[in-house]
């Protein structure tokens, strides 16, 4: 019994130990909860003081956001907004959006109906998976002009659509902005317009009639006078050019116009005119030309001239004696190309070292005290510095002031031949004379011209004199529609701004009367600024002419325009179509192709292509044996284009004298010249065919 009581006191003392050791392990478990517990306490109150933190700058933001901001859910309700839409919607609070309104309702008295039903449709476009740019939207919010640019986006979560994000930025200020700057750019080119025509109105009295003085007059001392006259107008005109050539620029649509010349000829021609401005100065013009530079050259010559006499023009201004040298070396660039390096230097009064940075600077004359004699726009080096910009190269200037000054610039010019140039004082300057000569008369030819300004039409009338044409005058646009309806006229110049009615309603009013449609009205306007040729042409002449008249412009014009059966004197018949086809394949000017094709050897293949699988040969025959004249002369319109951009000018020309016969029911002149033509382009087509396009 004993031991029985002893085991079971030991089993006791056993259980106890075990007991004691689960209530440590318990404590010990209760002591790792609790620590537990206050450490997801305190990651709680730090997840909830996280965010208060995030609503608040959620808040903040939509608060202080400049731009309308919407949130929406997959159905388009509203979740939440920016505050700057209780701006316009204050029926609405920031409890109520968050509850969800229909996005066309809370849009109801924000925007008018069709923009909010636009809008609404774009959102189901984006929630459709359709990816939307920014868009901008001109609209009326709260009574006041608004333009918005307005980007949608959907929201993604765990691949499911969950909302959209609309964003409204105002553009408003922006939009005015600019517009403002084009009303301003607008309102500049309307004053060069006005200035344009203001000017060069009575400077075509000016100039045409010193022209008449040197055409027709033997007075020695009368020609000297109207020479004087002519040189004085030429130097305002070269001012008006000067602005309006910096328009150009600024615009973008100044030109090069490629062509080949001779660098020693170029060379020659503006020392000549030096030369003349120095004759009553103690200066000396010296040519350093490298006898090894290429003569032969493909480039904008008139725009190299133009350079060349604004940087010696200026060194005439400022040097009262001493020298004036002109340098010219080049360096091959590649077997085509050689970089000509141009140099000029005076003995003049210099550039203060603090205004040579401005040397270039728009309307800017430096030293203006000194120089208050001194006449010009300060547009020239400005307007030099794009030009050498735009023909690859660069200008720049050292001087010393007192001591005189150096221009240099390079451009980058296209070789046609590297033969040197040699001597350049032994190669004759090629410049045009003075007094013009028609090339041609149209005593059968009835012109009308249409100016409100006495002068002008007395102006024209003489100049159009030397073609022996039947020439009539009309002051008003009024007179000119009156006129045409009692006669047929074959060319028409009709004066842009008139007043009561002016050119283009004049014209517009001639196009709706019988004959009207192909009359031929050009556009006679003091209006010189870029881009005023394609205008006019939209607007319904077929060709345009800048006062003051320029007799060679005036010569290339009729030309053009006036039907080649009103022209003799040798010019009656087209060069091209006056006799059988022999050697066409010569006529192809590649270089006119390229350049029709924007330089782009592959698309001007196309073209030669398109061109010889082209049917309209075919159809002109067809035509020809129907007589069907009309639309003879539409497809010959057609070929006359497609010729000249290949670059087959005398083929163009040959198509242009069988449209304008056509056009004036010269049938006589068809039948002679049809079958010539046709055997013309066959062969070009196969010349073309054959390979005998040859494009390096």
């Amino acid at each position: 019994m004993e031991d029985d009581g002893q085991e079971e006191l030991r089993q006791l003392a056993l259980e106890n130990k075990k007991l004691t050791r689960e209530i440590r392990k318990l404590k010990k478990d209760i002591e790792f909860l609790k620590l537990a517990n206050d450490q997801a306490a305190r990651t709680q109150a730090y997840i909830q003081r996280d965010n208060d933190r995030q609503l608040f700058y959620n808040s903040q933001l939509l608060k202080t956001a400049a731009n309308l901001l919407i949130i929406t859910d997959e159905n388009i309700f509203t979740v939440m907004v920016s505050d700057v839409f209780f701006r316009y919607a204050p029926e609405y609070d920031r409890d109520k959006i968050r509850r969800g309104v229909p996005l066309r309702e809370a849009l109801l008295n924000v925007m008018p109906e069709d923009d909010r039903q636009d809008l609404l449709a774009r959102c189901a476009l984006v929630l459709g998976g359709e990816k939307m740019e920014p868009f901008l939207l001109r609209t009326t919010i709260a009574g006041e002009r608004q333009d918005l640019q307005i980007s949608i986006k959907r929201m993604m979560r765990d691949d499911a659509v969950c909302g959209l994000h609309l964003l409204f930025i105002d553009m408003t200020e922006f939009i005015k902005a600019k517009e403002r700057a084009e009303d301003a750019d607008k309102a500049k080119g309307n004053f060069l317009a006005n200035m344009s025509h203001e000017i060069r109105t009575p400077m075509n009295a000016i100039s045409g009639m010193a022209e008449f003085i040197l055409r027709d007059s033997q007075d020695a001392k009368a020609v000297k006078h109207a020479m004087m006259i002519k040189s004085a107008s030429n130097t305002l005109l070269s001012i008006i050019n000067d602005i309006l050539d910096f328009s150009k620029i600024e615009s973008g649509k100044l030109e090069l116009i490629g062509d080949s010349y001779k660098l020693s000829s170029l060379v020659n021609v503006v020392s000549a005119m030096i030369r003349i401005r120095l004759k009553d100065k103690d200066v000396v013009l010296d040519l350093d030309v490298n006898e090894g530079i290429p003569d032969s050259l493909y480039g904008d010559e008139v725009r190299i001239k133009q350079v060349l006499i604004n940087i010696m023009g200026n060194s005439v201004k400022f040097t009262k004696e001493g020298r004036i040298t002109l340098s010219l070396r080049a360096e091959k660039e590649d077997d085509r190309h050689a970089r000509l390096f141009f140099k000029v230097s005076d003995t003049g009064i210099g550039i203060k070292e603090e205004d040579l940075g401005k040397i270039f600077s728009s309307f800017t004359q430096v030293d203006t005290r000194r120089n208050r004699a001194v006449e010009g726009t300060g547009l020239g080096l400005a307007i030099s510095q794009r030009l050498v910009q735009m023909m690859g190269g660069n200008i720049t200037v050292s001087s010393v002031y007192g001591e005189g000054t150096s221009f240099a610039f390079d451009i980058l010019s296209e070789v046609e031949d590297w033969t040197p140039i040699g001597s350049v004082s032994e190669k004759p300057a090629v410049a045009r004379q003075d007094v013009f000569r028609a090339s041609f008369v149209a005593p059968e030819a009835r012109v009308l011209v249409v100016d409100d300004n006495e002068i002008n039409l007395d102006v024209a009338e003489g100049i159009l004199a030397p073609y022996k044409m039947n020439v009539f005058k009309a002051s008003s646009g009024q007179e000119a529609v009156d006129t045409f309806r009692e006669n047929e006229f074959d060319i028409i110049f009709m004066d842009h701004m008139m007043p009561v009615m002016d050119g283009v309603e004049a014209m517009r009013k001639i196009r709706g009367m019988p004959r009207g449609e192909t009359a031929v009205i050009i556009a006679l306007t003091a209006n010189a600024l870029s881009g005023a040729a394609a205008e006019y042409r939209e607007l319904g002449f077929q060709d345009f002419l800048a006062k003051p008249i320029m007799p060679r412009e005036m010569d290339k014009l009729l030309v053009r325009n006036l039907s080649p059966r009103l022209i003799v004197q040798g010019a009656k018949v087209c060069p091209s179509i006056s006799h059988a086809s022999s050697g066409i394949k010569a006529e192809i000017d590649i270089k006119l192709g390229m350049k029709y094709c924007l330089g782009n050897r592959h698309f001007y293949e196309k073209i030669l292509k398109a061109f010889t699988e082209s049917q309209d040969v075919v159809r002109l025959e067809d035509l020809y044996q129907k007589a069907d004249w009309q639309e003879y002369s539409a497809v010959a319109h057609g070929l006359k284009r497609a010729s000249l951009t290949i670059g087959a000018v005398k083929l163009s020309d040959g198509a242009r004298a069988l449209e304008y016969a056509a056009r004036d029911g010269w049938v006589e002149f068809i039948r002679e010249h049809h079958q010539t033509f046709i055997k013309d382009c066959e062969e070009t087509c196969k010349f073309i065919s054959q390979g005998g396009v040859q494009l390096v």
